[in-house]
């Protein structure tokens, strides 16, 4: 009996994708459990590291090493500090405190430590290694770290200005900027301080933060500080000194700066009997008699007498500018106030300034001015009075004869 080959045919292709199908199947699970390298995997055992192993501190700083612990888990780690020298104070703060052991956070590390190791005072130059232990149950591992004790010889503290003196009136405010400079080998905080003669206000502060009474300058760094004086009011003229200190600890830096004051300038405008007010007659003038005062510490220049009337009236001054007024010295003058034609009887007020070229705001007096009727007014009404009396004398006279 014959078969036909395309009966057979159509079973042996299912047979032969059936095997391949089963054989991408199997290959796909061996792949599927074949380990691969995960990026950012944990590590394989507890670490200790720090990005800086050496620092150099002078005697009497404090070396400060940052810390990161990582372990393969979450875990808790033991730190311990081993190899200090006698003198030396070490301490792992985290978080602000003071800690002995941290929890790591398996592949993130653990939280930020630092190391601060105190050096003490007169330690001779040199190297000074110390050992932080981390000790986990998924083991233990070390941190071999170096504190330089420098040489304070090669290291100071320095207090500059670009401009140490400056000139001006006593009533200006003088601003000095300086650099503090730490050539030391550990960050300072340093005090500001500044002095001056009695009565004087001096500030000193980081340029940065204008309240700031401290600044910090790291090592080997700079930092602008500024200093502001304001002079008495009456300084009088001449050169006088400004103390400025920075200190921090044993380091001190100081200098001195320089204020020349040219003299304080401020007048003052008055009367000789101190009476601020006048009488005038309606369409009259009146002649009011000021005088105006040097009272500063500088010669005033320039000094000039102004006036302000009400609408309609004028005021004019003998000695209009005054050429110069010495030092506490005075000088007279007079204004002549004119009241306007149509100017009724009452109270009227005139102002009168004075100023100069050291003292631009007018020192002024508001002088109260009394309109009085013209007395002609008075004599030619009693004139009218008695021509009426006159006149009914007369008429009376006549008329009473009948």
């Amino acid at each position: 009996m014959r078969l036909r080959s395309g009966g057979i045919r159509r079973p042996l292709v299912a047979l032969v994708l059936a095997a391949v199908a089963a054989s991408s199947l199997s290959a796909t699970s061996v792949l599927a459990q074949t380990p691969t390298a995960t990026p950012g995997a944990p590590p394989a055992a507890l670490t200790i590291s720090t990005t800086y192993p050496s620092i150099a501190v002078d005697p009497g700083g404090t070396a400060r090493f940052p810390l990161q612990v990582t372990s393969p888990v979450v875990e808790r780690v033991d730190l311990t500090v081993v190899g200090a020298p006698e003198g030396y104070a070490t301490t792992i703060k985290g978080g602000g405190l003071i800690v002995g052991s941290v929890t790591t956070t398996g592949t993130s590390g653990s939280p930020a430590l630092e190391l601060d190791v105190e050096v003490p005072e007169g330690i001779t130059p040199g190297v000074q290694q110390l050992t932080v232990t981390a000790a986990s149950p998924s083991g233990q591992a070390d941190l071999v770290v170096d504190v330089v004790v420098a040489d304070t010889s090669g290291g100071d503290v320095t207090l500059t200005s670009d401009f140490p003196v400056l000139r001006g009136a006593a009533s200006q405010t003088f601003s000095f900027d300086l650099k503090l400079g730490n050539d030391t080998a550990q960050e300072l905080t340093f005090v500001l301080e500044g002095t001056g003669p009695e009565g004087w206000d001096v500030q000193a502060q980081l340029s940065s933060q204008a309240l700031a009474a401290t600044a910090v300058v790291g090592a080997g760094d700079t930092a602008n500080i500024k200093v502001t004086v304001k002079p008495a009011f009456d300084a009088a003229a001449g050169q006088f000194l400004i103390d400025v200190a920075a200190t921090a600890g044993d380091y001190r830096a100081t200098t001195q700066l320089g204020v020349e004051i040219t003299g304080s300038y401020s007048l003052r405008l008055t009367t000789a009997d101190q009476r601020l007010s006048t009488g005038v007659t309606a369409g009259s003038s009146s002649v009011f008699p000021v005088l105006i005062q040097n009272t500063g510490s500088g010669d005033l220049t320039n000094v000039v007498l102004t006036g302000t009337p009400p609408t309609g009236w004028t005021v004019t001054f003998d000695t209009p500018t005054i050429a110069s007024i010495a030092a506490g010295g005075e000088a007279t003058a007079n204004a002549t106030i004119t009241t306007g034609n149509g100017a009724i009887a009452g109270d009227y007020i005139v102002t009168l300034a004075a100023k100069s070229d050291e003292v631009t705001t007018p020192s002024s007096i508001a002088v109260r001015t009394t309109v009085e009727t013209s007395s002609v007014w008075g004599f030619v009404g009693v004139g009218l009075i008695v021509l009426v009396l006159i006149g009914l004398f007369l008429v009376f006279r006549r008329f009473g004869r009948r």
